[in-house]
């Protein structure tokens, strides 16, 4: 199951001409998180989502997906995420995913009080504390996100183009499997609302 999801996933991306990709999913525990939830969340006034205002390339897309919310922009830089992080919290769960156009990758998941995170090409480090403790509600993919390591550690030249270790499937088949939303499906769907990135 997890191989098939991430081969979808690594040969979208492998389609796809992306330099920045940043997406979010949240989900409450119990009943709905609307658009407009999400957007007073973030700090905003929902009134905005009502303003005729032309799109600016910062801004932040949000999308209404069963009882939770995507998000995408394209800014996959740390003020970034402390934004679309105001999302999760007590009472969601909450998944992130950024990457740069230098292939620098974050995995995030935060369930309630519970989380943990993931940074490719390389894991984080701390002293005395292995990535796989650092990680939180994403334990169950440890072996997974394993692979990943092992395969694309060394130089660029050993790289394996393999789509079951592809950085991205990966990433993208956990959020999948964990939230159930079909990331791939929603990229082409709508109605999007646009909002200023908040600061």
């Amino acid at each position: 199951m997890f191989s098939e999801v991430a081969k979808r996933y690594a040969e979208l991306v492998r389609r796809m001409t992306w330099e920045d990709l940043v997406c979010t999913v949240t989900l409450p525990d119990h009943g709905v998180m609307t658009v407009e939830d999400a957007v007073r969340r973030l700090g905003l006034d929902a009134a905005i989502l009502r303003a005729a205002r032309e799109v600016e390339p910062e801004d932040l897309e949000l999308q209404q997906v069963g009882a939770g919310v995507v998000t995408w922009s394209n800014n996959p830089y740390p003020d970034g995420k402390e934004v679309t992080d105001r999302l999760g919290g007590e009472g969601f769960r909450h998944w992130y995913l950024g990457n740069d156009i230098e292939g620098n990758t974050t995995l995030y998941a935060s369930y309630g009080e519970s989380d943990g995170q993931l940074r490719f090409p390389e894991p984080d480090w701390l002293p005395f504390i292995a990535w796989t403790e650092q990680i939180g509600p994403l334990a169950p993919y440890a072996e997974k996100f394993a692979a990943v390591y092992d395969t694309w550690s060394g130089e660029p030249e050993t790289w394996s183009d393999n789509p079951e270790v592809s950085v991205l499937g990966t990433c993208l088949a956990v959020i999948e499997l964990e939230s159930g939303v079909r990331l791939d499906k929603e990229m082409s769907r709508g109605p999007r609302i646009y909002v200023p990135m908040p600061t």
